[in-house]
């Protein structure tokens, strides 16, 4: 359960306390870069504290929040680089696969589930305390992680987005169907998924009858589709 917890840990520093200007700001400002870093710093340094006996803890610790900090500054050079010429999306996928496998390798190579503080032993007896720290990561991944990477998917394919209020409501759709499908997957309802696709594509009728726009529509969707059950799936299996 320990890895699920740390892997909450990252994605909520690394997006939900991220906030969109601190996201634009830090690649030209390095001022919001340390600023995100001292975010992730604490979360890390609270996480760690309550589930890892901090003997054991420290260099684990000093190992991910350095090389998140590493990490991101070097994304941000190979992202201002025009030399580099490698897509935003391709450096972004880069970038959180290597926070993930420095997590991973940390956590087996320090054998931190053996090393476990007295409230994580209480927090392992309670009830479905390792479900619930699953679900937990499902729903966290699908909210504000997935957002970003549908988005710069978009930009990737099809350029920038047209404004910031049709991005704002068209992302909170998004999170609102990844969030409901995860559900059904969980039930097992599969079949009850096509009804929620159906009911998107009623309010987008209209729209639909453009073909620039249908596509659009489509990449969206399908990408937003497939993340869901993709993450659902395989965290599924740790239940």
């Amino acid at each position: 359960m320990i890895i699920f917890l740390m892997m909450n840990a990252h994605f909520l520093a690394d997006f939900t306390f991220q906030t969109h200007k601190m996201a634009e700001e830090k690649v030209q400002n390095t001022k919001y870069l340390f600023k995100h870093a001292f975010i992730y710093a604490v979360l890390f340094l609270i996480t760690m504290c309550l589930l890892i006996r901090w003997d054991s803890a420290i260099i684990p610790y000093f190992i991910i929040v350095v090389s998140h900090f590493i990490i991101d500054r070097i994304k941000i050079w190979v992202d201002k680089n025009p030399c580099m010429k490698i897509p935003e999306f391709t450096t972004f996928c880069i970038d959180q696969a290597l926070h993930m496998l420095i997590l991973i390798s940390v956590y087996l190579s320090f054998s931190l589930g053996l090393h476990t503080t007295v409230f994580y032993d209480w927090l392992q007896g309670c009830p479905y305390s390792n479900r619930i720290a699953v679900y937990f990561l499902i729903f966290t991944i699908l909210w504000d992680p997935a957002s970003v990477c549908i988005k710069k998917l978009f930009e990737h394919i099809i350029g920038e987005p047209n404004s910031e209020d049709k991005l704002q409501y068209g992302q909170l759709i998004g999170k609102l169907e990844r969030i409901i499908i995860a559900v059904l997957v969980l039930c097992e309802q599969f079949g009850a998924i096509g009804f929620v696709l159906a009911a998107k594509s009623i309010a987008r009728y209209k729209q639909l009858e453009e073909q620039p726009f249908a596509e659009k529509y489509l990449v969206g969707t399908l990408s937003s589709v497939l993340i869901a059950f993709i993450v659902t799936l395989i965290l599924k299996e740790f239940l």
